[in-house]
């Protein structure tokens, strides 16, 4: 007795194949999802931590910075409009593709409600910090006092001395001048001038203020602006901005130009897909002909991160 097989039908093999590509792309739709969820969780983790670094260390600096009412120069900010402070600075395959050096570049404006701190920019590489201090971190020198030089600048380089090409970024220098070295700098009778320390740069030495080493001094990659604001109180008491103000200039010396007595700090930094774009971007692998390209990367990868922090005057 023989038995009929019966195989599936044309329309069957059609509807069985609708419902998997269905399913498939169900499954490859979630998956998606659950990667891009992933990545954002870990890219944020990541920026947290380093945004926690930087933050905490510039807290812990500036709480010990000393401030003097005399005729030197204990604190100095600039707001960089050039790229060449440092020497350091390594241009991209398409310069003109770095951060735009042009009125975007600086972006400060506490009268506008529709300017939060998101958009605030200050400028092309960010604020140049000097001060003296006491950090807790500072390398004795055997003899000398207690008051390091110390500052912080932002420099688009390799962050190791052994990087590939491809493995340039924009990263946070913090630099220690030892205290024996901070006081060979002193002139005498005159007193302390931050903004005139230069002079060789090698680890602890007064030329790490301009030209800060490669390896010793990175304190965090991809940032790509650090800023701050300085206050003081005004005559009914509240805070009031010294530096910057939106007609004012890019250099702040204290105690020439006021002497603060707290200050916001400003970091942001770029996750690990945002700083992959900004170097294709800059090697010319990303084609665009929008002047706030960059900007505009920067602003969809990135996070601004904050920290009010209150100064204590003092002498050396």
């Amino acid at each position: 007795m023989s038995h009929k097989i019966r195989g599936f039908t044309v329309l069957e093999l059609l509807v069985a194949s609708a419902v998997s590509i269905i399913l498939i792309g169900l499954f490859l739709s979630v998956s998606a999802n659950i990667l891009d969820a992933w990545r954002q969780s870990r890219d944020s983790l990541s920026t947290n931590a380093k945004a926690r670094i930087v933050l905490n260390t510039l807290t812990t600096d500036l709480e010990s910075a000393i401030l003097r009412d005399d005729r030197g120069v204990w604190l100095a900010c600039d707001l960089l409009e050039t790229r060449a402070t440092s020497n350091r600075w390594e241009r991209a395959d398409f310069p003109q593709k770095e951060n735009p050096n042009d009125a975007t570049s600086l972006e400060i404006d506490f009268a506008n409600p529709d300017l939060g701190l998101s958009h605030f920019r200050f400028g092309v590489a960010g604020a140049w910090l000097r001060f003296f201090a006491s950090p807790t971190d500072a390398a004795g020198s055997g003899d000398g006092g207690d008051v390091n030089a110390v500052a912080y600048q932002m420099i688009r380089r390799k962050p190791h001395s052994r990087s590939s090409e491809l493995e340039e970024s924009y990263n946070l220098y913090r630099s220690i001048v030892r205290s024996d070295y901070t006081l060979e700098e002193v002139k005498e009778d005159e007193g302390y001038f931050i903004d005139q320390f230069d002079g060789r740069s090698y680890e602890g030495q007064p030329g790490e203020v301009t030209t800060p080493r490669n390896d010793s001094s990175l304190l965090a990659r991809d940032v790509v602006d650090l800023g701050v604001v300085f206050y003081h109180k005004n005559a009914l008491g509240q805070d009031e901005a010294l530096f910057p103000l939106t007609t004012g200039g890019r250099q702040f010396r204290v105690p020439r130009d006021g002497i603060p007595e707290s200050a916001d700090v400003f970091v942001r930094i770029l996750d690990e897909e945002g700083a992959k774009q900004i170097n294709a971007y800059e090697r010319g692998l990303i084609p665009s002909t929008q002047p706030d390209f960059w900007w505009e990367t920067v602003n969809r990868f990135s996070t601004v991160y904050s920290k009010r922090v209150h100064f204590k005057t003092g002498s050396p």
